[in-house]
């Protein structure tokens, strides 16, 4: 007799295929799983622990949380200023992406006009352009205009590279609105401005943290253009100083590890904070646009 299940409907039992096929589905998951949280362990255990520990333990534990590393990554290194540098780039590139990116999209996706598809094929189609095919260029414009080695002047650069993949996915979103809306917000006086700000961003707030996550990622881990265009120690990111973290014939991984920790902490706190509008952003982004 089929089991009762808590809110009094039938659970009925499912057949052995069924079973073995969702073992299996589990299985790969908690290995997936598994393999994916091992790098982040073992970074966090490594940190507790000097070069000797590192080298010849295995241990998943470690044999005492000693916080040596972190007081000499905030005493002794740049750590503290190229994580104060990314932060503030990081968001100065996000503020300038949706002051540019969010208007474009809106105006691409609710207005018709003749050069609009036009305009939205020539962003999809610069999604597929990888930076560095135009790092050259961007190199002898920055010497040009005299913004190389400028703190602020590689925002311009990482907003630039994310604006093809947030015009294309907010211009999905936002297509994906009924129109009965914005002639509803005409009727009622709204302009074009009060019809973005009081309609199209508060229906598109999904979209527009998924875009943000995006390009957070994308700007937070970048080596090779901040390489480049910051050649000055002082407003050396954190991405290029972790990769300096290290002499020629030493490495103090311990410290290094610590670095990391402070690295992707950011990241994941703002996972933490936005993981469900992501989700709910990706879904819908999915199965509209």
């Amino acid at each position: 007799m089929p089991a009762t299940r808590a809110d009094g409907g039938l659970r009925l039992p499912l057949p052995g295929g069924a079973i073995a096929s969702t073992v299996v589905l589990y299985v790969v998951l908690v290995g997936h799983t598994l393999l994916t949280l091992f790098p982040f362990v073992w970074v966090l255990v490594n940190s507790f622990r000097d070069n000797d520990g590192i080298l010849t333990s295995i241990r998943l534990l470690p044999e005492r949380f000693d916080t040596g590393n972190y007081e000499r990554l905030l005493a002794s290194s740049n750590i503290p200023l190229s994580l104060f540098n990314s932060v503030t780039i990081t968001a100065a590139s996000l503020a300038l992406l949706l002051a540019v990116g969010v208007p474009l999209a809106f105006a691409l996706a609710r207005f018709r006009f003749r050069a609009a598809e036009w305009i939205y094929m020539f962003f999809a189609l610069a999604v597929l352009v990888p930076a560095v095919s135009v790092l050259p260029m961007t190199f002898k414009l920055f010497v040009d205009l005299g913004l190389l080695g400028t703190k602020y002047g590689i925002a311009f650069v990482y907003a630039t590279e994310q604006l093809p993949i947030t015009v294309f996915l907010l211009v999905a979103f936002m297509r994906a609105i009924p129109h009965e809306l914005d002639e509803a917000a005409v009727i009622d006086g709204c302009g074009p401005l009060d019809l973005l700000w009081r309609v199209i961003l508060p229906l598109s707030r999904n979209g527009i943290v998924t875009v943000l996550i995006l390009a957070f990622v994308a700007i937070w881990n970048d080596y090779l253009m901040a390489l480049i265009l910051l050649p000055d120690q002082e407003n050396r990111t954190l991405s290029v100083v972790l990769a300096n973290a290290k002499d020629e014939y030493r490495v103090d991984y311990g410290m290094m590890s610590a670095a990391i920790v402070f690295a992707i902490t950011p990241m994941l706190l703002a996972y933490v904070v936005l993981k469900e509008r992501i989700v709910a952003g990706m879904a819908t982004g999915a199965v509209k646009g």
